[in-house]
């Protein structure tokens, strides 16, 4: 058996086949399918769009039916979105600073601007994600500068790149494929039939595709989030809803959406799935949705970099000391 596979091996080297060639990448479990360690889904997949491509190719030529190639073809298209970012996938680690990933949290959001305004009937839900974006990408920054915090810093990277991971690999699909690679990535089991269903009306896709970012992907590290000891969750968690702004001109924050006895705070916690859905399905989403293409325009066209300075702490002192803040803070414009 050994002279076999010696014999074989010299044969695949005289046919000029290489190790990529031979590699399957079939059945491999998303041991990082949630996007807190870096890399992409599973470390023994390449970064190199050819090689993957060319494995997708083989499996789709032999009839491999897509769910032996899940991870494959996840892997293929966050690379695809991650080079239209201008990201490099294989070193996309949540677990370093904030400070260290400020470039790569930054490229993100400013993708999905460009992807917005590139492409603003079929891909709003990008510009939604990018309006909101400044305030997550300042929670990130600050929690990440107090070391009993870094963790929850942590957690909210490890939210964007799994949002990134997800809807952003689907609108990579989109673009450079059409709803065909999307059906694909459908029948892999890498989203579902309601997401891919949205593709047919823009007109309901900032609301389909909002409820999978916070019903699907993200809602269980938020609930991690929540459920941390030390130092408490549930504080924290708290701390972030009423210190969150809303950036969607015309919606409303936490506290206004739902006060706790008629007061300045908030009667929810940010991190529970089923109040953060209700509020953002109820109030933020429509907000948007009422925003003209030319609004939508003029704020995600504004520096990410200065969006996010005016949602960190520092900038916002008055507003964490009175919730309720002026007039400017509750309608969301600046």
């Amino acid at each position: 058996m050994r002279v076999l596979m010696v014999v074989a091996a010299l044969v695949l080297t005289s046919m000029g086949a290489t190790k990529a060639d031979t590699v399957d990448y079939l059945d491999l479990p998303l041991s990082n399918g949630n996007g807190e360690e870096r890399g992409g889904v599973h470390p023994d997949l390449p970064y190199d769009r050819a090689v993957l491509e060319a494995a997708l190719n083989r499996h789709r030529a032999k009839g491999v039916p897509p769910t032996r190639f899940k991870a494959l073809l996840w892997q293929y298209w966050i690379v695809r979105a991650a080079e239209d970012a201008g990201v490099r996938l294989s070193e996309w680690d949540p677990q370093r600073s904030a400070e260290t990933n400020r470039a790569t949290i930054f490229a993100v959001y400013d993708f999905y601007a460009k992807l917005y305004t590139q492409n603003p009937d079929s891909l709003r839900w990008m510009g939604f994600a990018n309006i909101g974006a400044p305030a997550f990408a300042a929670g990130m920054l600050d929690l990440g500068t107090l070391p009993e915090l870094r963790w929850f810093s942590s957690m909210l990277m490890s939210m964007q790149k799994h949002i990134f991971m997800d809807l952003g690999a689907m609108h990579a699909a989109y673009l450079h494929g059409g709803i065909k690679a999307v059906e694909e990535m459908r029948d892999a089991g890498i989203i579902d039939a309601d997401t891919t269903a949205a593709w047919a009306d823009p007109a309901q896709a900032v609301m389909e595709f909002s409820s999978r970012e916070q019903n699907l992907v993200i809602a269980e590290q938020f609930n991690r989030m929540r459920a941390r000891l030390l130092p408490p969750g549930e504080v924290v968690t708290y701390a972030i809803t009423v210190a969150g702004p809303m950036p969607v001109p015309g919606g409303k924050t936490p506290a206004q959406y739902r006060p706790l006895f008629g007061g300045p705070l908030p009667a929810f916690n940010y991190a529970d799935r089923e109040a953060r859905w209700d509020f953002l399905s109820h109030d933020t989403v429509p907000a948007y949705e009422r925003l003209s293409e030319e609004t939508v325009h003029r704020i995600v066209q504004r520096p990410f970099a200065d969006r996010v300075a005016e949602y960190r702490a520092t900038a916002r002192l008055l507003d964490l000391i009175i919730p309720f803040g002026s007039d400017e803070s509750r309608t969301g414009v600046r």
